[in-house]
């Protein structure tokens, strides 16, 4: 092999590996990234029996993807300063497995890929053509320095990186939501309370898993308000036969002790549990909780008053509920000793008036918009 030869091939093998590289670090960290999505497709796709396995599924994914551009670079066999371009059907099918939308829980369509993947094969296979015939144009390159011969493909993966991720879902609510759902799935309520806990975004669907993961961990009336609320008592239940989630409307009502009649609003239906005996235990905290939600302060200490022992040691959205609706009332008095409340009071009002984590804060800038 004379010199010329071997730094030719020197050259080309640095640039397969250089690109060989980035697209597998990619890949690794784009699937793992997006294996939230990934495990809800799986569900869906196998009708809950089979689960994805996060580690397993990006390795597996990562090989297939590497194996098909090994396959595409043997057979286009582009030039050396083209080889970037071998990996466009690889990421087009990262994009393509990765652009999974709240819809699939209703249906798994192709949606825009029915046009969008031939459409970008053809395009692939006509610019291929294209460099091919270019640089028989230009002349010989190959007598060039690697760097030169390098700097085009590194500029390539990372455009095609950038369309990748453009491509695929990356949605921050709906990746909140997938990877709640996938906590719920494995019984970790711990784990559903903290995704996207320091977000200040939220959706219905988030709203009512964390609820739901509040409730099990018998802390939905002392943490409820640690985070953003989605309109008022819609946020507490999903509606039944709509499914935005792995977690089903009829599965909240079978945890609550019953479903609601024809109708029937939602405060409606949990007061409904309460009096009745088919109601279960949480249903209450639940109740309780949407009268918060609604602001309607008299009814909720009548409510209180009649379910509970009204002393210190109430969870902590019950305890300041009470204090607040005491404090517009000055002439009645308090069931007791309010003294710690209202020194947390006075704090939240001139020292941390934008403190989220209280209901106070709920209820002095949040606007009721749903009213059932």
């Amino acid at each position: 092999m004379t010199e010329s030869s071997s730094t030719r091939y020197k050259t080309a093998r640095s640039i397969r590996i250089a690109c060989g590289l980035l697209f597998i670090l990619f890949s690794v960290c784009y699937l793992c990234f997006q294996s939230p999505l990934l495990e809800m497709l799986q569900k869906v796709l196998s009708e809950g029996q089979t689960t994805y396995s996060p580690q397993w599924g990006t390795w597996i994914i990562t090989l297939i993807l590497c194996l098909l551009q090994w396959g595409i670079s043997a057979w286009m066999r582009l030039p050396e300063r083209w080889h970037a371009l071998t990996y466009i059907p690889s990421f087009l099918l990262l994009s393509f497995v990765t652009d999974v939308h709240k819809d699939i829980y209703e249906a798994v369509t192709l949606g825009r890929w029915i046009w969008l993947l031939p459409l970008s094969l053809l395009l692939f296979w006509l610019l291929s053509w294209g460099v091919r015939r270019l640089e028989m144009l230009l002349g010989d390159y190959r007598n060039q320095k690697g760097w030169s011969t390098l700097m085009p493909n590194l500029l390539t993966m990372y455009l095609l990186s950038v369309g990748c991720v453009s491509l695929g879902n990356t949605d921050e609510l709906f990746h909140y939501e997938a990877a709640a759902d996938a906590a719920l799935l494995h019984g970790d309520y711990r784990k559903v309370t903290e995704i996207g806990a320091g977000s200040g975004r939220t959706s219905r669907e988030l709203t009512v898993m964390r609820v739901y993961a509040l409730s099990r961990m018998d802390s939905l009336p002392d943490r409820l308000f640690d985070y953003p609320l989605h309109d008022g008592t819609r946020g507490l239940l999903l509606d039944a036969g709509v499914a935005t989630t792995w977690l089903r409307a009829d599965s909240l009502y079978a945890y609550l002790g019953g479903t609601p009649r024809q109708g029937e609003s939602i405060t409606g239906y949990l007061r409904r549990l309460c009096y009745t005996d088919t109601g279960n235990h949480p249903v209450l905290d639940y109740y309780l909780c949407a009268l918060l939600l609604r602001k309607e302060l008299e009814v909720f200490v009548k409510e209180l008053d009649y379910f509970c022992y009204v002393e210190e040691g109430l969870p902590k959205a019950y305890a300041e509920a009470l204090y607040l609706y005491y404090r517009q009332r000055p002439s009645l008095k308090p069931p007791y000793d309010f003294a710690d409340l209202e020194q947390a009071y006075e704090h939240y009002r001139k020292v941390s008036p934008e403190d989220r984590r209280h209901y106070w804060y709920y209820y002095d800038h949040t606007t009721i918009r749903y009213e059932k």
